[in-house]
């Protein structure tokens, strides 16, 4: 596989993410409540789980990884705006808010994650 080709599906698959990342952050995180950014987070947890599992026990065409799991699960989700939006929380002095928020991210994330992983196994 070329690196253009490489770069490409990259390229691909993270404008695709990040148009689907957009679009549930301008649908959902709405008064400070960032439900929007937390629905992308998790599905891109499971939706990698899913995928990485299959790559590992089907081996997927390395095209394939690089334009869902590179490109598509990493601009979904993203942590730049969980750190912005957690260092927002505590600024505005929402501190319950926040532990839920940063703690209900990494603890559901990791489950969707594995379980996605496991099941697809």
């Amino acid at each position: 596989m070329s690196a253009l080709f490489s770069v490409l599906c990259v390229a691909l698959g993270g404008a695709s993410g990040a148009l689907v990342r957009f679009a549930l952050a301008s649908r959902f995180d709405k008064n400070g409540r960032p439900f929007g950014t937390f629905a992308a987070n998790m599905c891109a947890s499971f939706l990698l789980g899913v995928l990485m599992s299959l790559s590992a026990r089907h081996g997927l065409p390395r095209w394939f990884d690089l334009l869902a799991e590179t490109g598509f699960c990493a601009t979904l989700s993203t942590f730049s705006s969980l750190a912005f939006q957690i260092a927002d929380m505590v600024s505005t002095r929402r501190y319950g808010a926040c532990a839920v928020y940063a703690s209900a991210t990494f603890a559901f994330g990791m489950v969707l994650f594995l379980s996605a992983y496991k099941l697809f196994w």
